[in-house]
Formats: C-alpha cells, sequence, structure tokens
C-alpha cells in the first residue's frame, strides 16, 4: 500500500482533535482546547534506527524555528508557532503534533503538503543548549 494513501486533509484532522475553527495556511500550530497542536512536518522528525519519531525542533538556534530570525523578519506562521511554543513552555497548554507530509521535502522553500497522515502525536517539551523539542510520548492513529 502506498505510504500517502491515506492522507487526509488538515481540517479533517483537527475536527477529529475537536478544533472546528479556520486554520489558515499561514497557521502551523493551533489552539484545540488546553493543547497546542503543531503541524510537524514528517521529513524534519528525528528518528531512532527503525525509523520511529523520537523528537521535533520547537525553537531551534539553526534554521527552522529560529526565535531570533522570526524576530527579525516576522512572519505570521513563524510568530504565532513562536507564541505557541511559550504557552506550551510556560505550562498554559500541552503539547501534540499533528504530521503533513511535504510536497517535495527536499524544495527550499517547502512548497506544501500531499496531506496529513491521520495520527496525533502526544509528548512532552524539553530544552537542549537553548533550543525546545517535542519528545514523543505516544502516536494514536485517527
Amino acid at each position: 500500500m502506498d505510504r500517502n494513501s491515506a492522507l487526509r486533509r488538515r481540517k479533517d484532522i483537527l475536527q477529529m482533535l475537536g478544533f472546528h475553527g479556520l486554520a489558515p495556511r499561514f497557521h502551523w500550530s493551533h489552539e484545540v482546547d488546553q493543547t497546542i497542536v503543531f503541524d510537524a512536518w514528517d521529513h524534519q522528525w528525528q528518528r531512532d534506527d527503525k525509523g520511529a519519531r523520537i523528537r521535533y525542533p520547537l525553537r531551534t538556534n539553526g534554521a527552522h524555528y529560529n526565535l531570533a530570525e522570526s524576530k527579525q523578519n516576522p512572519r505570521a506562521g513563524h510568530s504565532r508557532w513562536q507564541c505557541h511554543v511559550d504557552m506550551v513552555i510556560g505550562g498554559q497548554r500541552t503539547p501534540r503534533a499533528i504530521v503533513p507530509v511535504a510536497n517535495d521535502p527536499n524544495a527550499k522553500p517547502n512548497r506544501g503538503a500531499k496531506g496529513w497522515r491521520p495520527l496525533v502525536i502526544d509528548g512532552h517539551i524539553e530544552v537542549e543548549d537553548g533550543q525546545i523539542w517535542f519528545c514523543v510520548d505516544g502516536e494514536t492513529p485517527l
């Protein structure tokens, strides 16, 4: 079976999680009750040697989700994401992730998603060398 055959629309995945508002393209994170649901690109996860997802960058010193860069070049998606990371760090919300699959994972910049995997990932936050990581506690198929 093709890995992408079961992909769904983000709107459908968010509705299954209880989100019924509008989620524009530039929203990469979403408030759903007491959680923040992050769009965590399938190709950007760090994985173990068996391919299982281990952790995802929420705030880094590198190319992705860089706080300094988001302040120097503010864009709606980056600013919203960083605000949501702050809410999770501050204990105001718990983190979850949904997983979009890129049209072309090697494109710079990413040119959109084929769809979202029908699963939700629960986890916790870890700080390492000033970087914030979403670490997997479990995956639940939807």
